[in-house]
């Protein structure tokens, strides 16, 4: 049931300004951007299942972090799961200002973090699961943790959730959790042997989008053709963000970038036939068209006019919205960014914020985990950049290199299954562009030898690069017995290795700590060592980081 309009203002929803009007065409766009007003949470009584779910979940927990297995964050939300199915749609039905969900390929943690950060500072009371997993067990995670043990959300649920959610996971998530704005920042390969290809997790998106209530505003960048196209089949409120400065269109630009763009959306969804680009910003983000059945690029309710790099990561752009032009700075790097920030501000304005705490949030905001994050060590800058898929990597190296000034640079690629088994995609990666521009470079990571090679190829010889492999090699030890053939295979793969690295250093160096050492000795004091890792090299990176008193471990925070 929804709450009657009143005539005051309060910090938690900001007031819509009064004599708009909504009917007809005469509908305003300032009027198309305000929320609808905060729902009034269904009054659940006490549930003594969802109590012992709640305190058995904490318990194991505080066990958890206590024995030093893990953050004791996605457990909690396991345990309770399993004690009480229904634990997320019993709490998440209790927020009292609803739900916020962000999904996509790129650009899911530092969406939220931007929304979270301008909601507390409209004056929200905000709980993001920034510590636990983005699968539903993180979900549950975060509303068990603040929860009491009768099984009702503390504060009387006087909050809203902002919710980073897996891309396989959002059929399950808006089911239960019935957002009240759901975010889509992009659509890219990744990760193939899980998500399978992009056609394949839209045709579940929007399914999804099916079980969705039409209270639910839609946020969609115009600017993926892919992502555009749900817009088409939602029955409700659907708002659109995208870049309008061609400056950065890259078919204006040189053409050696062109040619590395992978592209994941090539065709229409309605006719089949192939778009065509008047710009293209990275891949297939650009403003498009089909020539056969004239769909297009939906004009976005909140577009980034102007954009000027006043520094690696200082980005000023000018955003339209409701006929109002207002400037605003990312104080992080990558055209991926003015995305990211531009998704934040429309769904802050569905939820009808006002400008400055939309500033505030973004100007003051920090890079988030593995994101362009920032740390020191012994004199020296350490700077995170994740980069996971072709298109995330191409545009980590295009701003990486876009001054043509020679970088520090350390890779990591690893092949677990967080990373994907599969890592041919390092073939779709404009490596090109790093070569003549490393001041030094390191190579390490489960499948440094693929990644040495593919480097060698981009035109980087082998001098130029310190290959580091993950364990020590034992290439010399001849192959025996009745070995089987999986051991012979990694036989000669060790000895690819070997050969490879045997003229650079000692076999007994291996190991990212020791790529790590290596790297920060070869960065002078005063500059940065840029660290370029896969997923779960990221977590690698960061663990060694925290064992070294550099960075506090990643699940710190406090979300209440």
């Amino acid at each position: 049931m929804r709450k009657q309009k009143t005539s005051q203002s309060t910090p938690q929803e900001p007031q819509a300004q009064q004599g708009e009007q909504n009917t007809g065409d005469t509908q305003s766009v300032a009027r198309r951007l305000s929320s609808r007003r905060k729902r009034a949470p269904k009054r659940r009584r006490s549930s003594p299942l969802a109590g012992l779910a709640v305190i058995v979940g904490r318990t194991v927990g505080a066990l958890s972090r206590r024995l030093h297995l893990g953050g004791g964050t996605s457990i909690v939300g396991m345990v309770a799961q399993r004690v009480y199915p229904d634990i997320i749609k019993h709490l998440a039905s209790q927020l009292e200002h609803g739900s916020i969900i962000i999904t996509g390929t790129n650009g899911k943690t530092t969406t939220s973090s931007f929304i979270t950060a301008i909601l507390r500072d409209g004056g929200l009371r905000v709980w993001h699961n920034r510590e636990g997993s983005n699968l539903m067990r993180g979900i549950a995670s975060l509303l068990v943790m603040h929860t009491n043990p009768t099984g009702k959300l503390r504060y009387s649920g006087r909050a809203i959730s902002v919710l980073e959610i897996d891309e396989a996971t959002i059929p399950q998530a808006v089911r239960v959790v019935q957002p009240r704005v759901a975010v889509f920042t992009n659509l890219f390969r990744d990760q193939l042997d899980r998500y399978g290809e992009v056609d394949a997790v839209i045709a579940h998106w929007k399914k999804a989008l099916h079980t969705l209530s039409a209270d639910t505003t839609l946020i969609l960048n115009a600017d993926d053709p892919a992502l555009a196209s749900l817009g088409k089949t939602f029955e409700g409120k659907v708002l659109y963000y995208g870049i309008d400065d061609l400056s950065h269109d890259l078919l204006r630009q040189d053409t050696a970038t062109e040619q590395h763009q992978t592209i994941d959306a090539r065709v229409c969804p309605q006719c089949g036939s192939d778009y065509v680009y008047n710009a293209r910003f990275y891949s297939h983000m650009g403003h498009y068209e089909c020539p056969q059945c004239g769909y297009a690029r939906p004009q976005p309710e909140v577009s980034a006019g102007h954009i000027e790099l006043e520094s690696f990561d200082r980005l000023r752009i000018q955003v339209t919205y409701a006929q109002q032009q207002q400037e605003i700075v990312i104080p992080l790097p990558g055209l991926y960014n003015i995305y990211n920030a531009l998704a934040a501000i429309t769904a802050s304005l569905a939820l009808n914020m006002d400008w400055e705490p939309i500033v505030s949030g973004i100007e003051q905001s920090k890079p988030v985990f593995g994101r362009g994050e920032r740390i020191q060590a012994d004199g020296r800058t350490i700077r995170l950049l994740l980069a996971k898929n072709p298109t995330g990597f191409n545009e980590v190296l295009r701003t990486l290199f876009s001054e043509n000034v020679p970088r520090h640079v350390l890779f990591v690629l690893n092949d677990n299954t967080a990373d994907g088994h599969d890592i041919s995609w390092i073939w779709d990666v404009d490596f090109e562009r790093a070569a003549g521009l490393t001041r030094t470079l390191v190579v390490t990571g489960t499948r440094a030898l693929d990644l040495a090679i593919r480097l060698n190829y981009a035109g980087i010889s082998r001098q130029d690069m310190l290959i580091i492999p993950p364990a020590p090699l034992r290439a010399s030890r001849e192959v025996t017995g009745n070995r089987g053939p999986q051991h012979k295979k990694r036989w000669r793969e060790k000895a690819k290795m070997a050969e490879l690295v045997s003229d650079q250093q000692e076999l007994r160096v291996y190991g990212l700590k020791s790529a790590l050492d290596r790297a920060l000795q070869q960065t002078p004091e005063g500059e940065t060592l840029f660290i370029v890792p896969t997923y779960t090299g990221l977590l690698e990176v960061h663990h060694e980081l925290e064992q070294r008193g550099l960075a506090a471990r990643y699940w710190k925070g406090n979300d209440a």
